[in-house]
């Protein structure tokens, strides 16, 4: 063995083949409270004191793709839409709260502290972020409070999943502190659920770090945690009285209200029809047009439909472009269009193609040696399919199909001639 092998060994501890683990020597840290570590003020409410953080960005500063001043250039009556809430449409985008909880459990619960409440508002030419920091939770009520007594000069609020967390999470703490504020009953726009209706059938979260580095354009730099660390980090504070964790908790906190702005913005873009060519992935403009769809919005979902199939889609992309938009022509009673738009969803070896050609012939050209042929043609192909119900229903349905066309063919009359 070298000596310098030795010595290292020995600085590690390991003397005559034995390990001894030398921790090194502890190192003092002085508790840092929060009011030295960020900019913020103490404030009274009625129920007592709260803190409140706060910083300032440009209306310019770009979050991702997007300066924050896009967001108030867009029309309320869209983000009404993307809400199905019709109040939205009354209501001044810039004077819409961004809200973003911490919380001392990922659950809810009645157990569940909400210690980090963040707004985000467009106000003075800026954007200012406030974020609520429960110093104790003695200080709860103080804090909902002082939330309270601000929220009272917007009239919309804006959540990434606040629908499911945030919003009833504040409700049960203000009903625990006999409080009833006026605010939780804005227009509210919850941003997930449109957002999985855009972005669900192509990647693989829709969850808000996703659409951050797939969507959105942004990247956290080391300053972020994670979400599920949270709540342990904020009862180690609790324990030691030391803040300067909660650097990083904010820092994530801020970071989930900055990208609610910049996703609001393209949803509302994205929605409103603003370069959906440009900004979309071809399987997000078939998810766009099947929104547009099911709300009955046609013309848009036709066009959408009709640029998504010029792109270079997947298989099962095109296939529901087609079927959706053969749909649609049905329904207006464009036949002969929605007759191609079916012929090129045959050649995608799917079934319904066939079927409705196979329906298009018997009932309204008349043409039954077409619907013989397509209907023999929906066999074949749900013949290939795995053994089971599925297969099973859909033979037993097209061979009662092919049995009442045969009988039709054989019924039908011979031309005078003959």
């Amino acid at each position: 063995m070298t000596n310098d092998l030795r010595d290292r060994l020995r600085q590690l501890g390991v003397t005559k083949g034995e390990l001894k683990v030398q921790a090194p020597p502890a190192r003092s840290r002085r508790p840092r409270p929060i009011e030295q570590l960020v900019d913020g003020q103490e404030v009274e409410s009625a129920q007592g004191r709260a803190f409140i953080a706060h910083a300032s960005y440009s209306l310019h500063h770009r979050h991702g793709h997007l300066p924050l001043a896009s967001l108030v250039q867009q029309p309320a009556a869209i983000a009404a839409q993307l809400a199905r809430e019709p109040r939205l449409s009354q209501a001044d985008l810039g004077r819409a709260v961004f809200l973003d909880t911490e919380t001392t459990g990922l659950s809810g619960g009645a157990g569940t502290l909400a210690f980090l409440v963040g707004l985000g508002t467009f106000e003075d030419q800026a954007f200012h972020l406030r974020q609520f920091f429960l110093r104790d939770p003695d200080e709860e009520a103080s804090m909902l409070s002082a939330l309270s007594e601000l929220m009272s000069d917007y009239q919309a609020i804006v959540t990434f999943n606040g629908r499911g967390f945030d919003l009833p999470l504040l409700e049960a703490r203000y009903t625990l502190a006999r409080m009833q504020p006026r605010w939780l009953g804005l227009p509210h726009l919850d941003l997930l659920s449109p957002a999985r209706r855009v972005w669900h059938d192509r990647l693989p979260s829709c969850a808000l770090s996703s659409l951050e580095a797939h969507v959105l354009g942004v990247q956290r730099t080391q300053d972020d945690v994670p979400g599920f660390l949270i709540p342990q980090m904020y009862l180690d504070y609790l324990r030691t009285g030391d803040a300067r964790d909660m650097l990083r908790v904010m820092y994530h906190n801020r970071q989930d209200i900055l990208s609610m702005v910049t996703l609001a913005t393209q949803l509302c873009r994205i929605f409103g029809g603003v370069q959906q060519e440009k900004s979309l992935d071809p399987a997000d403009l078939v998810s766009l047009g099947k929104w547009y769809q099911d709300l009955g919005m046609s013309a848009q979902a036709e066009s959408v439909f009709r640029s998504a199939l010029e792109l270079d889609l997947l298989p099962t992309g095109r296939a529901i472009a087609l079927t959706r938009l053969g749909l649609l022509l049905k329904r207006q009673e464009r036949r002969e269009e929605a007759r191609v738009i079916w012929e090129q969803l045959a050649e995608c070896h799917g079934v319904t193609g066939h079927i409705e050609l196979a329906k298009h012939h018997e009932w309204h050209t008349g043409n039954l040696d077409q619907a013989l042929m397509w209907t023999q043609a929906a066999l074949q192909v749900v013949t290939a399919w795995p053994p089971g119900l599925p297969r099973d229903e859909a033979s037993a349905e097209l061979a009662h199909r092919l049995e009442r066309l045969e009988r039709k063919a054989s019924e039908k009359p011979l031309p005078a001639d003959q």
